[in-house]
């Protein structure tokens, strides 16, 4: 008979103050990567396995010390700390098929301070899950290291209590999209897509950019077209994108005001170009509402159209779709009208937090992923279109839904109701963000109104995330619902 192999990951220890104040207040398996929990990697990683247990207490801890001192010698435990992370999870997986054939102790990796991913028979395993971390730890690890050799075809571990090494694991950690191929090669960072077009767009824009701007942009380099695709460069920082540190719960009241620093600054740097009251309202109207309307007649030509629409008007949301456009049209028009703003601005286009990589300890923001220009005519925007991009992010909640991390329920009316992943934005980030609004002269209603319209934007362009939809639209009405019943 086949001996046992069962798989253990273990998630007790706590992140280290420097690395809490980048993740928050979390475990280490709590972390998100592109719309998955770390610890569900882990846990699909190690599918090979008869059996998975997961320790996160103390307490679990000793139940599995228990089992294992009842389990047969020849069963092969493997025990993967959360805090040691693979950096191919594809990788781990075909390692951990091969180790169940194993006839001695393995260490998947040299060993980090005090922890190391190993496979161990049970007169070893008991030992590991009880040493204590620290020194006896390290020293039970060193001293199976002088008889376990390192697998063959091993895999890259890093550990994540350093924060460089964090950074390295969560850079680019968020949902991208499905038609962009991405990856790092010795610190440079290349995107590739068969949209030629936009790929060149987003290529040029670095240089058209006006030089105050430039300071928040990552430059381009090596753009390549060939076979129907195209390919540019960028500098790989390290550093996770704000969405996935918002998501996290990870900035406090002071970095959240730092990054609306630098964000509002960004803001200011933009070049501008005057045209008159008339005339920025006409082209805020064709950018901005009429794409709205392009798009939502689009979608409701689709079939998944027809079925969002069955959804929300069971649901309570009067006339679906179109009752939310009917409804957001003249919040939209009335943004669009206040007579306030004379000049198009030069945009990025979509700076939400996905798109934006922020490290607090330095306040560096850097903007990736614009619109894209190849003229200077192409980025002159509605100056409301790149405060709503970012809105959309800080109060819509755009980057839960995005990366799948929210539900939809169904409240004691029978209505739906979205709830997102840790209670979504705080109440705290929003009043922060509105009274910012005010001080640098924006009005927080004419905001809300555009961001609204971004949400019914998108609805077709997610066609193949039907959940998605969903949201996008429920969020969209809690706006128009909250400029509907607060008209001052």
């Amino acid at each position: 008979m086949r001996p046992r192999f069962s798989a253990i990951i273990d998630d007790r220890e706590l992140p280290p103050p420097e690395v809490e104040r980048l993740i928050g207040d979390i475990q280490f398996g709590d972390l998100l990567r592109r719309r998955r929990r770390y610890l569900d990697e882990l846990v699909a990683a190690v599918s090979g396995a008869d059996d998975v247990t997961l320790l996160r207490t103390d307490e679990e801890a000793d139940q599995l010390v228990r089992r294992i001192e009842a389990a047969t010698k020849d069963t092969l435990w493997l025990r993967l700390p959360a805090v040691t992370a693979p950096l191919d999870m594809v990788r781990l997986n075909f390692l951990v098929r091969k180790m169940r054939y194993a006839l001695e102790p393995l260490l998947l990796s040299d060993v980090f301070d005090d922890e190391a991913p190993v496979a161990v028979f049970s007169q070893h395993a008991a030992g590991l899950i009880s040493s204590a971390p620290g020194k006896e730890r390290r020293s039970f690890l060193l001293q199976l290291a002088e008889e376990a050799p390192v697998a063959s075809h091993q895999v890259d571990f890093i550990d994540l209590r350093q924060p460089e090494s964090l950074r390295q694991f969560l850079s680019g950690a968020t949902e991208p999209r499905e038609f962009n191929e991405l990856w790092t090669d010795r610190g440079v960072f290349i995107k590739k897509s068969n949209d030629v077009a936009k790929m060149r767009a987003e290529s040029g824009f670095f240089e058209i950019a006006p030089p105050e701007m430039r300071r928040f942009l990552l430059p381009t380099f090596g753009y390549e077209e060939s076979d129907g695709a195209a390919s540019y460069c960028m500098e790989h920082l390290r550093v996770p994108d704000a969405a996935l540190q918002f998501m996290l719960g990870a900035f406090s009241h002071s970095q959240f005001e730092q990054l609306m620093d630098q964000f509002f600054a960004f803001v200011d740097a933009r070049e501008r170009e005057s045209l008159g009251f008339d005339a920025v309202r006409d082209c805020g109207e064709a950018q901005i509402l009429q794409k709205m309307k392009d798009r939502l007649d689009d979608f409701g030509s689709t079939e998944t159209g027809s079925r969002i629409d069955a959804h929300l008007i069971a649901g309570g949301i009067d006339g679906g779709v179109r009752g939310l456009e009917r409804r957001a049209l003249p919040l939209i028009k009335t943004a669009l009208s206040s007579g306030r703003i004379d000049y198009l601005a030069f945009s990025h286009g979509d700076p939400c937090l996905s798109n934006i990589l922020y490290d607090s300890r330095i306040a560096l923001l850097r903007l990736i992923d614009p619109r894209g220009a190849t003229r200077r005519d192409e980025a002159l925007m509605h100056p409301l279109y790149d405060i709503a991009k970012f809105s959309h992010s800080v109060c819509g909640g755009y980057d839960f839904v995005n990366n799948d991390l929210f539900s939809i329920e169904v409240d004691a009316t029978l209505g739906l109701e979205l709830q997102r992943h840790r209670g979504g934005s705080p109440d705290w980030v929003k009043k922060s963000f509105r009274k910012r609004l005010e001080t640098d002269g924006w009005c927080y209603r004419e905001v809300r109104a555009v961001e609204a319209s971004l949400f019914l934007s998108m609805l077709p362009l997610h066609l193949d995330h039907e959940r998605k939809l969903l949201g996008f639209a429920l969020i969209a009405d809690e706006i128009i619902t909250e400029l509907e019943e607060n008209d001052d």
